[in-house]
């Protein structure tokens, strides 16, 4: 028999009374923003709005980038979404409401997990409330035609199925977790890498006379993982005539973090991109190149000549990405008002300060190591994701789209300051009646 990870059989997990009031906040939120920012006239829109007009179009899922038309320029799911929305008769102003509504959604799902890992309503109720004030995942889902929203809903929506599935390790549940990851692979191929990461979680956590099954369980998660990816690949690989899994601009994501001009940011100030600092000379080389799978091969060239040129400049260039990642780059916030950047980096900071607190509250209770290993699980995924993008190049969009899982945990701060506020008057009690 498996024993329970993620909650406490005593108490029964069920919806939380307060999950209406806070997906009204939200939506409300959400809404006030596009209007104030105009965004339903003037969205901001990205590259996933020419492909989405492209299928529409007859042309297929193309982009011109670099001088000639890619064919896998990026993720297909979200303009499929878009294309399907357009299909129908809407507009961005339509994408841009289903997003706050997958917005507001994945804000319910954060106060749910909460709740369900500390077993206390108020944790999450503050969870709930602080994924509701996040500002970037606003600002995302309300102005920007941007897969950004999907994203983040994805990782919570992996961590919850793994905890799902080491509760009752049956195929049903496997399945669903597999199926989950392969959708999120198609928003956004990072995802991936949570299938081990919580593969190997599983088996960490639990005897080892349960491996055998649980490693069935494993391999289910695989393949219905590979079996919802697997026509994309097949898709890519015909048409570039080799091994595509799923876009072939990735090596010049890496690049973008890995050459003699490179910040650890996509941006060197707010005019100026890193691939704009490339000379006229590699310019003119890279657009001579006919196909995106050249230009590929041209980008990962140059990277890896980077490398090996000066192994050292890459180890402190990975380390000051992976800083970057957790704190704040120079080029932070280039594109906002500075104001706007001030708001998020307070808000940024309360939510690390709570968060430590529900850790330590976590930490604290030996007797609770369902809870324990529900943890375990989120920061084994704050470390592996935010270790891997510091390999290509670090933005605030990267952190926010798993920032709602140090939400969940700031959710316990409620556990752990009511513990030591607790501790503190016990002493002084205790300290009295000696006297």
């Amino acid at each position: 028999m498996m024993s329970a990870t993620s909650v406490d059989r005593g108490r029964p997990f069920h919806w939380g009374s307060g999950w209406l009031g806070l997906a009204l906040l939200a939506f409300g939120l959400r809404l006030t923003a596009a209007f104030v920012t105009d965004a339903f006239h003037h969205p901001q829109v990205y590259e996933y709005e020419d492909l989405a007009r492209a299928m529409l179009d007859g042309r297929g899922f193309t982009f011109h980038h670099l001088g000639i038309t890619y064919h896998s320029y990026a993720p297909p799911l979200y303009a499929w979404l878009c294309a399907m929305i357009y299909s129908a008769g809407g507009t961005v102003a339509a994408v841009l409401v289903v997003q706050m509504l997958v917005s507001v959604g994945h804000v319910v799902l954060v106060q749910l997990l909460a709740e369900r890992l500390f077993q206390r309503r108020g944790a999450g109720l503050i969870a709930g409330v602080l994924m509701a004030l996040h500002p970037g995942l606003i600002i995302y889902a309300s102005t920007k035609a941007h897969p950004l929203t999907f994203d983040a809903l994805f990782f919570t929506l992996v961590l919850w199925q793994f905890w799902r599935l080491r509760d009752q390790p049956g195929f049903g549940r496997a399945a669903a977790t597999g199926a989950v990851i392969g959708l999120g692979v198609l928003s956004r191929a990072t995802i991936g890498v949570l299938l081990p990461l919580g593969c190997l979680w599983l088996l960490a956590t639990s005897a080892r006379q349960d491996w055998s099954k649980l490693l069935g369980r494993c391999v289910a998660v695989g393949v219905c993982a590979v079996a919802i990816v697997a026509p994309w690949t097949i898709r890519n690989t015909l048409i570039h005539r080799q091994f595509v899994p799923m876009v072939t601009v990735d090596s010049e994501v890496f690049w973008r973090g890995n050459n003699p001009a490179a910040t650890g940011h996509s941006y060197i100030d707010s005019g100026r991109l890193v691939i704009d600092a490339m000379s006229a000379e590699s310019r003119a080389e890279l657009r001579r190149l006919p196909t995106e799978m050249e230009q590929s091969r041209w980008f990962r060239r140059r990277a890896l000549e980077f490398i090996e040129a000066d192994p050292g400049a890459f180890l402190r260039l990975t380390m000051r990405k992976l800083f970057y990642f957790w704190w704040f780059s120079p080029q932070t916030g280039v594109l906002y008002p500075r104001l706007w950047l001030y708001g998020y980096q307070g808000y940024y900071l309360l939510v690390l300060f709570l968060s430590g607190f529900g850790l330590w509250s976590i930490a604290r209770q030996s007797r609770r190591m369902c809870a324990q290993r529900g943890a375990l699980l989120i920061v084994v995924f704050l470390v592996g994701l935010s270790g891997l993008q510091s390999f290509y190049y670090v933005e605030g969009r990267h952190r926010w789209a798993i920032e709602p899982l140090i939400i969940v945990l700031a959710g316990g701060s409620v556990v752990g300051l009511s513990r030591a506020v607790t501790t503190r008057w016990r002493n002084r009690v205790a300290a009295s009646n000696i006297c």
